[in-house]
């Protein structure tokens, strides 16, 4: 057993639990067949599992400070939320917005309250 792929165990059938994993968060997982002599064939086409649990965070913070906290990145001078790349205005403004955590180091612009 494969998730993205990374050996994480060994299955002589089904069903297959994984632990350790981060809630709200996609995983890629495939498989391949071992011969007598421990010899893998290629590897299945993937198949992805969405975790449960995410409990959303909110953050209200300038776009200086969301940014240094990994929440947003910068490009040519304007912020963008993680993942959703939503435009937050210019850096160097200390314009404040509040960031939804919706899912793993997915953050989408919560202004108007949070969570949504």
């Amino acid at each position: 057993m494969y998730r993205s792929g990374s050996k994480v165990g060994s299955v002589s059938g089904t069903p297959y639990t994984d632990a350790g994993l981060n809630t709200g968060t996609t995983y890629a997982y495939t498989v391949a067949a071992v011969d007598a002599d421990g010899k893998a064939d290629a590897q299945s086409a993937a198949v992805s599992a969405t975790t449960t649990g995410y409990r959303p965070q909110c953050f209200t913070d300038n776009n200086y400070n969301q940014v240094a906290a990994g929440r947003a990145h910068q490009s040519l001078g304007s912020v963008y939320a993680e993942g959703s790349n939503q435009n937050m205005g210019l850096y160097n403004l200390y314009t404040t917005h509040t960031l939804e955590e919706t899912s793993s180091g997915y953050y989408v612009i919560a202004d108007a309250g949070c969570p949504s």
